[in-house]
C-alpha cells in the first residue's frame, strides 16, 4: 500500500514539475520584449502540450482576435478531451486557449484530464492577457509620442512657413502689380506682352503657394458659415473634372442626400475637396476611378475620396502630411496639398484618416464636427468621448 501511495505521489510530483517548467518557459517567452503578439502566441502554443499528462499526444490551440494558431494535430482535437480558458483583456473576451488530445487518442475524460492542468491553463490565459494589454499600452504610448513629435515638427515648420510667407508677400505683390501695370502700356510689342503674361501667371502661382503656406501655418482662420458639403463637391467638380477626363479617370459620387450642413469656411472646404481629388488623380497615372462620398453620423459629417491608384507604402503613409514631402516628379507638385488639407480639417476641429495599401489604392476621409450655430464645442467635448 505504501509503495502504491509512493508511486502515486511520485507521479503527481512529476506532473507538477512539468507544469512548473512549462509555466516558467511561457513566462520567459512572455517577458521577451522583441516578440510580437503573434510570435509569443506561437511559442506558447508549442510549449503547452509538454505540461499535459501525455505530452506526446497532447495538442494546443490559441485563438486571439484574428489569429488562429494550432500545434500539430490541434485541428483534430476531440471535444470531450479539451480543456479551455478564455483570454480576457480589460474585461473583454478576446479569445481562448485550449489543450486536449486528438480524436484517435480519446480515453475517458476522468482518466487523464487533471484539475491542475486546468488551473495551469487558466494562469497561462491570464498571462497572455496581461502581456497583450502591456503591448497594446506600449504601442498606444509610442503612437502618442510619434504624434507629439509630428505635432512639434509641424509647429516648427509652420512658424518658418508663416515667416517666409509674410516676407514674400510684399515683393510678390509689387511684381504682380507692376506686371499688370506694364501690361496696360499702349502699343507694346506682342512679344513683350506675352512675356508679361508669363510673369503675371508665375506671380499668381507663387501667390497661391503662399496662400497654402498661410493656411498650413493657420494664419488664415476659417470664416465659419453654414456649408453644404454635397453642394461644394458638385460645384467644385468644374475645377478638376477636365483633369480627370484627360487622365482617363472615372468619377463616381456617393453622396448622402440627408447630409446636414456644417459650420465651416466654404473656400477652405472647396480647397480640401480639390486637393484630395487632384492628389487621387496624380496617384493613377494609368487611369482608374475616383469615388467622392459623404455620410453622416451622430457626431460627424464625413467626406471621403477614394482612388484605385498606386497606393502608399507604410513609409510614405508616415510622412504624407509633412509639408513639402512629395513622391511626385519635379514640377508635378509642391508637397503642400495634403499638408493644407490636414491643416484645414484640424482648424475646423475635425480629423483626417487614411487607408492605403501599396498598389491597391487609397481612401482619405476628412471628418468635420456636426456643430450647431453658436456652438464652439467639438463632438468629443459635447459627448465626453471620441468616436473616431
Amino acid at each position: 500500500m505504501k509503495v502504491a501511495s509512493a508511486r502515486v505521489a511520485d507521479a503527481a510530483l512529476r506532473e507538477r514539475v512539468k507544469e512548473l517548467e512549462c509555466f516558467y518557459a511561457i513566462a520567459q517567452v512572455a517577458s521577451e520584449p522583441d516578440y510580437s503578439v503573434c510570435e509569443m502566441l506561437e511559442r506558447v502554443t508549442n510549449l503547452l502540450p509538454a505540461a499535459w499528462r501525455f505530452p506526446d499526444r497532447a495538442c494546443a490551440s490559441i485563438e486571439f482576435d484574428a489569429l488562429r494558431l494550432y500545434s500539430d494535430t490541434a485541428r483534430l482535437m476531440a471535444e470531450d478531451t479539451r480543456q479551455e480558458a478564455a483570454i480576457v483583456v480589460r474585461g473583454v473576451v478576446r479569445g481562448k486557449i485550449a489543450v486536449g488530445y486528438p480524436l484517435k487518442f480519446a480515453p475517458s475524460r476522468e482518466s487523464f484530464l487533471l484539475a491542475e492542468e486546468q488551473r495551469l491553463l487558466n494562469e497561462v490565459a491570464r498571462k497572455i492577457a496581461d502581456v497583450a494589454e502591456r503591448m497594446e499600452v506600449r504601442q498606444a504610448h509610442e503612437a502618442l509620442q510619434e504624434q507629439l513629435r509630428h505635432a512639434d515638427r509641424l509647429a516648427t515648420i509652420g512658424q518658418l512657413a508663416s515667416g517666409i510667407a509674410h516676407e514674400l508677400n510684399e515683393p510678390l505683390g509689387s511684381i504682380l502689380g507692376f506686371a499688370q501695370l506694364l501690361a496696360k502700356t499702349p502699343r507694346m510689342p506682342r512679344g513683350a506682352r506675352d512675356d508679361l503674361a508669363k510673369v503675371e501667371m508665375a506671380a499668381l502661382h507663387a501667390r497661391d503657394i503662399i496662400r497654402k503656406l498661410m493656411v498650413f501655418a493657420r494664419q488664415s482662420p476659417p470664416r465659419l458659415e453654414e456649408v453644404d458639403i454635397n453642394r461644394i463637391v458638385k460645384e467644385s467638380s468644374s475645377i478638376w473634372v477636365w483633369r480627370c477626363e484627360d487622365a482617363g479617370v472615372r468619377v463616381k459620387y456617393v453622396l448622402d442626400a440627408a447630409l446636414p450642413a456644417i459650420l465651416a469656411d466654404e473656400g477652405q472646404v472647396r480647397q480640401v475637396v480639390t486637393n484630395l481629388v487632384v492628389n487621387a488623380v496624380q496617384a493613377m497615372p494609368e487611369g482608374g476611378a475616383v469615388t467622392l462620398a459623404t455620410e453622416t453620423s451622430r457626431s460627424w459629417v464625413d467626406l471621403s475620396v477614394a482612388d484605385t491608384g498606386l497606393g502608399m507604402s507604410s513609409d510614405v503613409l508616415k510622412r504624407m502630411f509633412d509639408p513639402f514631402f512629395t513622391t511626385k516628379d519635379v514640377n508635378q507638385g509642391t508637397g503642400l496639398g495634403l499638408s493644407v488639407v490636414h491643416g484645414i480639417v484640424a482648424a475646423h476641429g475635425g480629423r483626417i484618416s487614411v487607408e492605403s495599401k501599396d498598389g491597391r489604392g487609397t481612401r482619405i476621409r476628412a471628418r468635420f464636427p456636426r456643430r450647431r450655430c453658436g456652438s464652439a464645442q467639438t463632438p468629443s467635448q459635447e459627448e465626453g468621448h471620441s468616436d473616431a
